[in-house]
């Protein structure tokens, strides 16, 4: 797990927990000079004793007096002018809040995640054939039948007007051209596929069925116009090809080149479905890694506030946790005091009544912020 902060609690004191730490070591400094001065004189009592009276199992730790109960004011006095209970309570709830922020904010880009990944999963091999097959399609192909289209409009409507008759006539004969060449056209091989069963005999038929029609239109329209041409010039007759079996074949090869790259190009009802669905995927996927982006830009702008509030929680801590601490020296200070001065008066007299070490003479005080858990004020996340 890397971490957003090499070293997120470095010292960060401000001026205000460094004017408290100055005064309390004072005073701590200060009451310390007192009880020193009260317990040898606690020491100088407890010498005038007589060792060899003395109930067998009693130490030293029960001849202190006030020793601990003073300290432990000391101690009290401490956690009182900082707060603890309160700074303790708001750190743990701070804590809360700041961890439940990052989950909330590491389930979210987990959830989004996830889903990009499951989108993203679909797209594969077959999709990325299927695109460029609807792609060559509606960019390439289609605009070729319109170009077809367009052509045969102007160029039957060139040759009608050059053959005679009226305008209106060889307008209408030459938009009936072009929807055959692009509606037709379309019209044709969806039903070849449709009725053929992917039999080559019977998709033949179906094709001639369908083409028949538009090979005896353009035949009859050539005709026509060609009939009117030698009606009112009858002098052409000699010099011009009566046959319209020509402007026919021209306009038929114009029909099977377009049925021919429908057929070929033109994506299924269930490909384009499938492209569909495929474009809405992308731009699923596109808002998703938008709002993944936006969740993370987001994350990381309120992770080093959130930190600096743990690290000041962290660092207030600590700083009870140092008072406590020179408290705890000048506690056992005090006791090494008592103690030379004890040995000191009795002659050494009073030596059974110590074990050596000073965890079992000394009674320890009840210490706050010496068990503080750093980690917890440490805020640690994977960057997706």
């Amino acid at each position: 797990m890397k971490k957003l902060f090499s070293n997120p609690f470095k010292k960060r004191e401000t001026k205000y927990s460094r004017i408290v730490h100055r005064e309390l070591s004072q005073e701590i400094a200060t009451t310390n000079d007192k009880l020193l001065v009260k317990h040898k004189q606690t020491a100088q009592r407890a010498s005038a004793m007589d060792f060899a009276q003395l109930k067998k199992g009693t130490r030293i730790k029960d001849l202190l007096g006030s020793m601990k109960p003073d300290f432990q004011r000391l101690v009290d006095k401490v956690d009182q002018v900082l707060a603890g209970a309160l700074s303790i309570f708001q750190s743990a709830k701070d804590i809360s809040n700041a961890k439940a922020a990052i989950t909330d904010f590491a389930r979210k880009i987990e959830e989004t995640t996830n889903t990009l990944s499951t989108l993203r999963g679909k797209i594969n091999e077959a999709s990325e054939k299927l695109v460029a097959k609807v792609r060559t399609w509606t960019r390439r192909i289609l605009w070729v039948l319109y170009f077809l289209a367009g052509f045969e409009l102007i160029a039957n409507f060139g040759v009608y007007q050059l053959l005679g008759g009226g305008a209106l006539s060889a307008v209408a004969i030459s938009i009936l051209s072009a929807l055959v060449i692009f509606w037709w056209a379309h019209l044709t091989p969806r039903n070849v596929i449709k009725y053929g069963g992917g039999k080559r005999n019977k998709e033949l038929l179906v094709f001639l069925l369908f083409a028949t029609p538009i090979f005896v239109m353009f035949y009859l329209f050539s005709q026509m116009r060609i009939s009117a041409l030698i009606v009112s010039n009858p002098e052409m007759r000699n010099v011009f090809v009566s046959s319209p079996i020509i402007p026919t074949l021209i306009n038929f090869f114009g029909y099977l080149i377009a049925c021919y790259l429908v057929y070929t190009y033109r994506p299924t009802k269930a490909e384009l479905e499938a492209y569909k669905k495929y474009r809405l995927d992308m731009e699923e996927i596109e808002r998703l890694a938008q709002k993944r982006e936006a969740l993370i830009a987001e994350r990381n702008a309120e992770l080093p506030a959130l930190q600096a509030k743990l690290t000041d929680h962290y660092n207030f801590l600590v700083l009870a946790g140092q008072l406590e601490r020179e408290v705890k020296t000048r506690y056992e200070g005090c006791f090494e005091e008592f103690k030379s001065e004890l040995y000191l008066r009795t002659n050494s007299k009073c030596d059974s009544l110590f074990s050596g070490d000073i965890k079992k003479d000394l009674p320890p005080l009840e210490l706050k912020y010496q068990t503080i858990d750093k980690t917890q004020f440490e805020l640690c996340e994977d960057l997706y």
